[in-house]
Parts: C-alpha cells; structure tokens; sequence
C-alpha cells in the first residue's frame, strides 16, 4: 500500500523522531514526505546519497537521477533509520527552480491542517464522507483538494475517473485538471487511461 506524501518542512524532519518507519509530527505518523530544498555533499557509490537542506536522503533505485550540488530538488521518499541516524529513502526526485520555495511555504501552510486530521487510518466510510464534506469546507482550495484526491486514491489503490467523480463535489474539467497536475507532479500513476494510483 502507498501512502500519501506529506509536504514538509525538511528542518521537520531534522528535529522530529522516527519511529517504525514514520516521523511522528504532533503525534501523528506520517509514512511518506514531500521536502523541498538545495542539495549538498553528492556521494555516488553503489548508492546515490546526498543532503536537502541537512536532510540525509539515500536513492536505491536503478533509474538514473542527474543532480548536482546546489540543485532545489523535490524529494518524495519514507523515513528510515540505519544503526540509530535517520535518513529519507527517496522514491522520486525532480529538479525544480528557486520559485518552488515560496510555492511549497504556501502547500505546507494550507495543507498541515489535513495532515494533522489524516495521517492516521480511519474507518473507510467514515473516510470517504470526511474528504467530501471538507471539499466544500474548505471552500476548493487547490491544495486542499488534491490532497483529498490523493487520499482517496490511496485508500482504493487503484480508482477510476468515473469512480473519483462520484465521491467529489467537482466538475470533471477540475478533477481532469487536478489529476493531471498531480501525475505532472510525481504523485500519481495513470498505468492505463482513466485509473490510477499511487506513484
């Protein structure tokens, strides 16, 4: 199962423990994380290991990633801990501009309340009933909105379009327009039209 990948700071995940595999923010466990920064100290060996803004992140993955040092990435990876230090295990890794910055300040600021509410499993009806009802709350802040998307997705695994527009309160133009910023962004697969899933 995948989870969905919170945007945090990375000084966050500096100062908060990993416990089991999650950083545990205000008490919640948050399995995946989204950090945004400059990179620093590349170490290429038989794994690619660098450093976002002090955050320690190890890539094991095949695919190439061509980065170098003073790069902003986005990182999308799961808290690990190896003989007592943490570090992010990276699943995916984007160059970004310096404009990302103020963009990700922004997400971190709207989305933080959806974290702290959901990180935890919740009874599946209950869910569903939840995401649709704060979609009208909070009023269709973009953000806020795809982080719901993401959260349904997450609790099916794979869902269709047709299935998604049942359970928001969204026209299809929006939900195609969300859907496809969040694959643009890494989140989300489409393996064939029209379904998804988690990246």
């Amino acid at each position: 199962m995948r989870y969905v990948a919170y945007k945090i700071y990375p000084e966050e995940f500096l100062k908060n423990e990993v416990v089991e595999n999650s950083l545990i923010i205000e008490g919640r466990k948050v399995r995946r994380v989204r950090i945004l920064g400059k990179v620093e100290n590349i170490n290429v060996g038989e794994i690619l290991s660098f450093y976002v803004d002090g955050v320690n992140v190890k890539y094991f993955e095949d695919k190439p990633v061509y980065i170098k040092e003073g790069d902003i990435v986005d990182v999308i990876g799961r808290p690990r801990t190896f003989n007592g230090d943490k570090y992010l295990m990276a699943e995916i890794i984007k160059v970004r501009d310096e404009k990302w910055i103020k963009l990700r300040d922004l997400e971190i600021k709207k989305t933080r309340k959806y974290l702290l509410e959901n990180a935890e499993l919740v009874d599946e009806e209950d869910k569903e009933e939840e995401i649709e009802e704060d979609i009208e709350i909070e009023n269709l802040d973009p953000e806020i909105i795809k982080e719901k998307i993401l959260s349904l997705i997450e609790k099916f695994g794979e869902i269709t379009f047709e299935e998604l527009s049942g359970m928001v309160k969204l026209s299809e133009e929006d939900l195609e327009k969300y859907l496809s910023e969040l694959i643009e962004s890494g989140e989300i697969l489409e393996p064939i039209p029209g379904v998804y899933k988690i990246q």
